[in-house]
């Protein structure tokens, strides 16, 4: 599942509820099945560490390293 490229708050989002769509209609999220807390714990980490990796600033990064 590509996540979107970016690290605005709009753009993290969208890749959350973009990995939950995909888990309530597989059941799986990255190939695993887990339950719905730990799926939404999974999106959550994906999408913050792919905004991290696309960041520019370093104010901007050690705010999403605090999260």
């Amino acid at each position: 599942m590509p996540l979107k490229k970016g690290s605005s708050q709009a753009t993290i989002s969208k890749n959350i509820e973009h990995c939950m769509s995909k888990f309530k209609s597989t059941g799986k999220v990255s190939g695993n099945t887990v339950s719905a807390e730990k799926a939404r714990q999974m999106c959550a980490a994906m999408a913050y560490s792919s905004a991290r990796k696309t960041a520019t600033s370093k104010s901007l990064i050690n705010k999403l390293r605090k999260k």
